[in-house]
């Protein structure tokens, strides 16, 4: 494990250029399953810093952030992370304070995968394609309307909730959860607090999670592709049940 000046070296040695992030140029140094889960830890405790700011910001502005336990209709949405976040997630459920959520997970993970069905491949491939945007968007409103359930929401709640993806922290909702549901949403979609600190170290960070996944997503890793997001419950499953997943 690296101490925190030496993961805020390797933080800026990976975001030094952004062919790293493109995919264009190799990073030379090794990074690890444990260098990529703290990088990932990392950027997690930095964002919530943000997000106790913004959540002051709107009880002033009288606009009260309404996400609670039990909110969790924005579960239904396909979650799509880089290696990094899921390598936090996977160590976390090898460790004795996540080893019930990893039974969950791995008994209603074929039910949840059944009824995904293709459209989070589809959703990946298009993500991976910033050319595509208006085809991916469509893509994820239509999984979304499927109505599955994040395979990690046990009993109305995130079974993962300390090492939870960033793009699920980020998420909410102003004033009223009632525009929340998918059906709603699609023509009216509930209001968010727009908060550029956030907004801004949300885009710095993907740059990041990025470089260091391709970093660490080379070809003898069979569970990865170079510089491709996948759905959260796939990536996390196969990091838990397929041998080669696991190898740099």
């Amino acid at each position: 494990m690296r101490d925190e000046g030496e993961l805020g070296r390797l933080i800026a040695r990976l975001t030094s250029r952004p062919e790293y992030a493109i995919g264009t140029r190799r990073f030379a140094e090794t990074i690890d399953d444990d260098d990529a889960a703290e990088i990932a830890e990392a950027m997690q405790r930095e964002l919530e810093k943000g997000l106790a700011v913004r959540e002051e910001t709107a009880r002033k502005k009288r606009l009260p952030i309404v996400c609670a336990r039990g909110c969790n209709v924005c579960c239904e949405e396909l979650v799509i992370v880089y290696l990094p976040e899921a390598l936090a997630v996977a160590r976390w459920l090898g460790s004795a304070a996540g080893a019930e959520a990893r039974a969950w997970f791995l008994e209603k993970y074929p039910s949840w995968r059944e009824r995904a069905g293709d459209g989070i491949e589809r959703e990946a491939e298009l993500n991976a394609d910033h050319t595509r945007r208006a085809e991916y968007e469509r893509a994820h409103k239509e999984q979304w309307q499927r109505r599955v359930m994040c395979a990690f929401n046990h009993e109305g709640a995130c079974s993962i909730y300390p090492v939870r993806p960033m793009l699920c922290r980020d998420g909410h909702a102003v004033e009223t959860n009632a525009r929340c549901c998918v059906d709603v949403a699609l023509v009216n979609p509930p209001r968010r607090l727009t908060f550029a600190p956030v907004d801004d170290f949300m885009k710095r960070a993907n740059v990041l999670l990025r470089a260091t996944h391709n970093a660490i997503a080379g070809e003898a890793r069979a569970a990865t592709r170079t510089n491709r997001a996948e759905a959260l419950c796939e990536l996390v499953y196969r990091l838990l049940t397929v041998p080669t997943a696991r190898q740099p």
